[in-house]
């Protein structure tokens, strides 16, 4: 017995051959013996046609994507919350959550595709709410006196030496535009014992 061919192995001008010799009147049994095909295969192609009005292949997507949607919006969650979490620590959540195992530069492009990059902090005093409430008030009070007032005033400079080294090299995942919003800065404290103040 002749094996049937697949109508994903039939050339596309053999398919167009088929949909012509249809619209002209023929049944599926004559186009099958004109063409030498199965019934199933010349129904699959006329069913096609009717479905999609083509004969071309349909486009693929390539490589299916390794997590859905509401997987890249946890993702994504997960450094608006957490600037500083690392791409390594996302793949064991999401292998513990989704039992995905993946590559850290698989996360890393998903939070690219989202527009969230690497970047290191900007380092700023730490300054608590109520600190942030008196210096404004204190920048206000003083904000209009003249020139000959500055002139008076005696204005320090510190320098700042760690004894024990550097706090080493860290990141953040931020967007575009928020390398001063708080949670993307790198709070520095000064404290005794830890540096030296010049």
């Amino acid at each position: 017995m002749e094996q049937c061919a697949r109508s994903k192995d039939i050339s596309v001008d053999v398919r167009s051959l088929v949909i012509s010799h249809w619209k002209n009147g023929k049944s599926v049994r004559c186009i099958g013996q004109i063409l030498k095909l199965s019934k199933p295969t010349v129904f699959n192609i006329i069913r096609r046609f009717k479905k999609t009005n083509s004969v071309e292949n349909k486009h693929r997507s390539g490589r299916p994507r390794t997590f859905s949607e509401s997987e890249e919006r946890w993702i994504v969650r997960q450094v608006h919350i957490n600037p500083r979490t690392s791409a390594v620590k996302l793949t064991l959540k999401c292998k513990s959550r989704f039992w995905k195992s993946v590559n850290p530069e698989t996360i890393r492009n998903v939070l690219k595709k989202h527009k969230y990059h690497g970047r290191v902090p900007r380092r700023k005093p730490y300054i608590s709410k109520a600190n942030r409430k008196a210096r404004l008030a204190f920048a206000k009070m003083y904000v209009d006196q003249p020139t000959e007032f500055w002139e008076n005033v005696i204005f320090v400079d510190e320098s700042k030496y760690n004894i024990f080294g550097s706090y080493g090299k860290q990141k953040v995942w931020r967007t575009p535009n928020t390398a001063l919003h708080i949670k993307n800065l790198r709070p520095t404290v000064k404290y005794g014992g830890g540096n030296q103040l010049v």
